[in-house]
């Protein structure tokens, strides 16, 4: 028997044939691999009917109950916004006046900005009189967004600025350290989560982790601390996510943690810079779709300030002389010629799949977060008979990993560490390094926090 190659039209004829005649994947795989000597598996067959390359040419004579539970749809509404989207199994599309009816949505109140539809064919086998009979038809999956015509006013979670004590003192002396060293902080979400019996407040951050990066900081007082954005996670001023209510209200709280922490680590580095995060990013979203008349406004008499609702007037980052790279997602500090930092916006579904996605078009080296895994690679390109290799790191995250973060799963694949970058003005290595469970190794020493989350 010969390995298995691509598959001839024979092939496909013949397992068009076993098919309808109500064989199983397996014994038509097993048909296939004697009758033309290449390895056939039921897997691969089935990938021969799903791609479409077989189609079978079979009647409906049983109504096939697939699954009830396709024809579901959701409506989720947030401000002045709404969403419906939903799977069906029927026999035509859905329109977009179906979805409307199907939640009674008010035409008057509600404008559709978007509708799309999606079809796919499914195949699916019946056991009848003994026999394999198969149903094609199609799926459909619609998605419509909506905007209320007459915008309902919302006000935003009440803030005021981050109170630290007397910022100005950190720049009374220069830092002086032994070379060009900066270390760089992924994603930290700081933020809450309350209970709402006993008002307790879990921090989504992980103290721990921040323990062990800020005794990394005082040690090694690097030229810079390079943020990567997302240091907040401001659930409550989503546009995209429902928001639980454990979460509303948490806004203060955080800016304050936030802003005393970065109050304490200044002085021991030259430079702070702070990129912006899709989730910093989420403050403006907001405002702008909600509450358009505060967008960018500022203290009377100061145009260079930065406007009042936003993530640097809120930290104070200008008393603290921290530099806000803003812009998502095109904010970019750059270490050297050769190497930047972003926040990042690309995400592989699998371990080291955003590292390789950073480097398919890759024109110098960076460093990111965003995605909160540890991720590493490399790539050569020729350029005139020479090398050149780029690089992509991804720090991970220092907010906690344990499930209490909102995202799509509970069970995160998730790692956390930062980075420590060493540098001239054209090259430098990147190390990052990893915390697990609260410890942490470097160059020899083992990092161990005091703190408990």
């Amino acid at each position: 028997m010969n390995k298995a190659r691509s598959w001839s039209e024979a092939e496909r004829l013949r397992a068009k044939s076993l098919l309808e005649d109500g064989r199983t994947y397996k014994s038509t795989a097993e048909i296939l691999t004697e009758e033309f000597g290449y390895l056939r598996t039921k897997d691969m067959v089935r990938k021969q009917l799903r791609s479409g390359y077989i189609v079978l040419d079979l009647p409906r004579e049983v109504e096939s109950n697939f699954s009830k539970e396709m024809n579901t749809a959701t409506f989720s509404e947030e401000d002045n916004y709404a969403t419906i989207e939903g799977k069906f199994d029927e026999d035509k599309a859905p329109t977009l006046e179906t979805l409307l009816n199907k939640f009674n949505i008010d035409t008057d109140v509600w404008d559709a900005t978007n509708f799309k539809v999606n079809q796919w064919d499914v195949s699916a086998k019946e056991e009848i009189d003994g026999r394999i009979h198969w149903n094609t038809h199609k799926n459909y999956q619609a998605k419509a967004t909506l905007i209320r015509k007459i915008p309902v006013k919302f006000e935003f979670p009440t803030v005021q600025g981050a109170v630290v004590g007397k910022l100005a003192k950190h720049i009374a002396s220069p830092v002086k350290n032994r070379g060009n060293l900066d270390i760089v902080v992924p994603d930290s979400q700081v933020g809450y989560k309350r209970d709402l019996q006993t008002g307790f407040m879990d921090p989504l951050h992980d103290l721990r982790a921040f323990d062990i990066i800020t005794e990394v900081i005082k040690e090694m007082k690097p030229n810079r601390v390079i943020l990567l954005g997302d240091m907040l996670d401001l659930p409550d001023w989503s546009t995209h996510f429902m928001h639980s209510p454990e979460f509303s209200f948490t806004t203060q709280a955080s800016l304050d943690w936030l802003a005393s922490w970065l109050a304490e680590v200044r002085p021991y580095c030259k430079e702070m810079v702070y990129i912006e995060g899709n989730h910093e990013k989420r403050m403006t979203d907001y405002i702008i779709k909600n509450t358009m008349h505060a967008y960018g406004i500022r203290p009377a008499n100061k145009p260079d300030v930065p406007p009042v609702i936003s993530i640097p007037f809120l930290l104070g980052l200008a008393d603290m002389d921290i530099q806000y790279v803003g812009n998502y997602p095109s904010g970019e500090f750059y270490i050297n010629n050769n190497l930047v930092c972003i926040h990042g916006h690309k995400v592989g579904a699998k371990s080291g799949q955003s590292v390789t996605k950073a480097l398919d078009d890759a024109r110098i080296s960076t460093i990111f977060g965003h995605i909160h895994r540890l991720e590493m690679a490399h790539k050569t390109i020729w350029t005139q008979g020479k090398p050149k290799i780029y690089q992509a790191v991804s720090l991970g995250t220092i907010a906690r990993i344990d499930g209490i973060v909102p995202s799509g799963s509970a069970r995160h694949n998730w790692q956390q560490g930062f980075g420590v970058v060493e540098y001239d003005e054209e090259n430098f290595q990147v190390d990052t390094v990893g915390i697990y469970e609260g410890r942490s190794i470097y160059r020899g020493k083992v990092y161990e926090s005091k703190v408990k989350n």
